[in-house]
């Protein structure tokens, strides 16, 4: 993806996120073979300060999602028509309702019919927000931006979607860098892996910068375990998924089932 107004970013993308899905962040791209790693930081040493009460632990029902400014990205750069479409496309977060440990979505594209499981279970967070936009249409009209491969040997290819710019031909050029505007945690270390056919939250730099973006496994890539967050797997619909490429519509996401 060539990113035309914001430095390029070496992740998945996302706006708010996303990939990109929101926004304070700048476009996610789909994640690359040798991910980004963190330097640590050593502590500096202080005086010892006086012992404080425990902090007041959090309602229970307080959001994990984070609310995204769509006027930070004037700061970043970005061009008044992408502004505009990061403010048309912002919806609230997900209300704190219980999440199914599994849930079954079919996702009508224009290469056949999908269904995906979530695995409720295993990431929550994604599993929620998927649902939440799922049944408020958000997805229906999106446009597949992205298809790469990751790994570099015709083996790791990934095809990534999700993104609302991408419905308007006045938007496409910002495909990748779009979202809902509000940003998922990372959930990674949940025992889920890059396997073949597996769905995944595209983010950006920030491991906690996932939103609306997904991308769905055309080939296993392990080297992103525990660096994007897999939420759930193709159970049906396996030829349509492996054939589709860029430019490919997402015509329709309709949840069908859940199980506590």
């Amino acid at each position: 993806m060539t990113m035309k107004h914001l430095e390029k970013l070496p992740l998945l993308a996302v706006f708010g996120v996303t990939l990109c899905a929101g926004c304070t962040s700048p476009a996610a791209e789909a994640p690359k073979s040798d991910p980004a790693s963190v330097p640590t930081i050593a502590p500096v040493e202080t005086a010892a300060e006086p012992t404080k009460a425990a902090p007041t632990a959090p309602p229970a029902n307080k959001s994990p999602y984070k609310v995204t400014n769509p006027a930070d990205l004037e700061a970043m750069g970005a061009p008044p028509a992408m502004i505009a479409a990061a403010k048309k496309s912002q919806v609230p977060p997900p209300p704190m309702v219980a999440v199914p440990n599994t849930a079954t979505v079919e996702l009508k594209t224009t290469k056949g019919v999908i269904t995906v499981e979530l695995n409720g279970k295993a990431a929550p967070l994604h599993v929620r927000s998927f649902l939440y936009l799922s049944g408020r249409k958000f997805y229906d009209g999106t446009v597949f931006h992205r298809h790469a491969d990751l790994s570099g040997d015709g083996k790791g290819f990934i095809i990534q979607g999700g993104d609302p710019n991408s419905k308007d031909p006045k938007t496409s050029e910002f495909a990748g860098q779009g979202g809902p505007g509000y940003e998922v945690p990372l959930e990674a270390n949940n025992g889920l892996k890059h396997e073949k056919l597996v769905i995944a939250a595209a983010r950006s730099q920030d491991p906690d910068s996932a939103g609306s973006q997904f991308y769905i496994t055309q080939g296993a890539v392990p080297f992103l375990d525990g660096n994007y967050t897999v939420f759930g797997k193709v159970i049906a619909g396996k030829d349509a998924a492996l054939k589709l490429t860029q430019g490919d519509k997402l015509i329709s996401a309709k949840v069908l089932k859940a199980k506590k």
